[in-house]
């Protein structure tokens, strides 16, 4: 669980069918609300935000108000779009 307004590192592993680290291309990452509604706008992943081979992060700074947000990171890899989703629970104390 992570404390409202603060940052937290988002990390996205980008993987082949064959199990391979990948360096997909046009990296974005967007962040939903409870009710599925993005919040804030697409950020678009790149260079400075790569730590490894096909392995990315970004800080984010939770938004005040939600009891959980749902981000996604997505990108194009070997011809096709990736895409990995998962869920911060929000402690709203």
């Amino acid at each position: 669980m992570a404390i409202i307004y603060n940052t937290v590192r988002l990390n996205v592993e980008f993987k082949t069918f064959e199990e391979e680290y990948g360096d997909p291309t046009d990296i974005t990452l967007k962040v939903y609300d409870t009710h599925r509604i993005q919040i804030g706008s697409t950020v678009s992943i790149g260079a400075s935000e790569k730590t490894a081979t096909g392995k990315y992060q970004y800080d984010y700074l939770l938004p005040i108000g939600y009891t959980y947000v749902t981000y996604e990171f997505s990108g194009i890899l070997e011809g096709k779009i990736i895409t990995g989703r998962s869920k911060i629970d929000c402690d709203l104390t």
